[in-house]
């Protein structure tokens, strides 16, 4: 009989096979999330991710109050901050915003947004001191844009297919088609 590995004896119940497969499809994902995918009690779920986190399978990014899980194997810690971000719809939509048009002002930004301008403004002080993003003063306008413009889109690109959303799939390819 073959010896199972430590990662095949954690991941022998057919529950936390499936938490670790939905974590690894979806890198960043928070427990709410998975508890509504996999129509999973709270106490079940969370008891499986800390034997997961306990047997080094799994860990998480802590961002905005919510954990957000990643395969260790398969996400590295340099990208799970920066996936853990663009999880967040406001706050990806404001990134590919500035990636794909450059420079904006705040009136701009909200031009893109049907939220109220407190709501963005929180969005937009968040990703400023993440250091993803910056906002200088011109005159009596601020004016956002991107700091880490190449790891924002290498991230895009690297996890890609674990977004559900058209804007990131347009910008990939638009991306893309500028390397060429």
């Amino acid at each position: 009989m073959p010896k199972m590995n430590k990662k095949d004896d954690a991941l022998d119940l057919e529950s936390r096979r499936k938490i670790f497969d939905l974590i690894s499809e979806k890198p960043g994902t928070y427990m709410r999330e998975i508890q509504k995918i996999l129509d999973m009690p709270t106490g079940q779920l969370d008891y499986h991710l800390n034997y997961l986190k306990e047997h080094e399978l799994i860990g998480w990014e802590s961002i905005s109050n919510k954990k957000r899980y990643f395969v260790n194997d398969e996400v590295s810690y340099p990208d799970r901050k920066m996936l853990s971000i663009l999880r967040q719809d406001i706050p990806r939509k404001i990134l590919l915003i500035l990636l794909e048009e450059g420079k904006k002002t705040f009136g701009d930004l909200h031009d893109h947004f049907d939220v109220s301008k407190s709501t963005l403004s929180f969005h937009l002080k968040k990703l400023v001191k993440l250091n993803i993003i910056k906002g200088e003063r011109e005159g009596r306008k601020k004016i956002f844009s991107c700091i880490e413009t190449k790891k924002i889109a290498q991230v895009l690109i690297t996890y890609q297919e674990s977004f559900v959303d058209k804007a990131v799939d347009n910008f990939v390819d638009v991306w893309m088609e500028m390397k060429r």
